[in-house]
């Protein structure tokens, strides 16, 4: 393979990380400036959510081809030594690898990876029983766990609090919907200005 294909390679790879990460920032930028000093906090016109979407896309392949050129002409210039150099190589690896771990850690840190928190396995069992939301109280105590969930439902004419409430005495996390049915007490409370 020639060098200038394969430095086109060592550039685009982590290049098409470099482009997204700096289109994130520059129309991240240009939103808040367009909230700020044009829109506000009014409903902002239809043509402006594909315009910078359309606008992002167009950005982050522009400056993965500006890479991806950068690549060409570097590995070009370097087809006159016969030895490919290893740096080269690791330093386009070891760019990618940092990239995906970072996305890989930001995913984790969001929950979207690895195990659910305890206030997503309570919002599940509720959404699963009809209720459209819940909430949970941070812990206060190191073996003691408590968790209360108030839930507002309305049904037709009738209006009632749903308090949920699941304690334990270990250090046990809620794992699955059967271990946190255990211990759940349910009070109900009928609106009483209405028959």
């Amino acid at each position: 393979m020639k060098k200038r294909y394969l430095y086109s390679l060592l550039f685009g790879i982590p290049g098409l990380f470099v482009a997204g990460i700096i289109s994130i920032v520059l129309f991240g930028a240009l939103a808040g400036i367009l909230w700020i000093y044009v829109f506000g906090d009014h409903p902002w016109p239809s043509y402006t959510e594909p315009l910078i979407s359309m606008g992002f896309v167009l950005a982050v392949l522009t400056i993965w081809i500006v890479s991806i050129g950068l690549g060409y002409v570097v590995g070009k210039r370097l087809e006159k030594d016969p030895v490919l150099n290893r740096n080269h190589v690791l330093i386009s690896v070891g760019f990618t690898v940092v990239f995906l771990l970072l996305i890989v850690l930001q995913q984790w840190s969001m929950g979207n990876l690895g195990p659910r928190s305890d206030s997503v396995l309570c919002s599940e069992f509720c959404v699963r029983h009809g209720y459209s939301g819940s909430g949970m109280p941070p812990s206060t105590r190191a073996k003691e766990f408590a968790a209360a969930m108030i839930i507002p439902v309305t049904k037709s004419w009738q209006s009632h609090w749903i308090i949920l409430t699941r304690i334990t005495q270990n250090e046990k996390s809620l794992s699955s919907p059967a271990l946190f049915q255990q211990g759940l007490y349910h009070h109900t409370q009928e609106n009483s200005g209405r028959k």
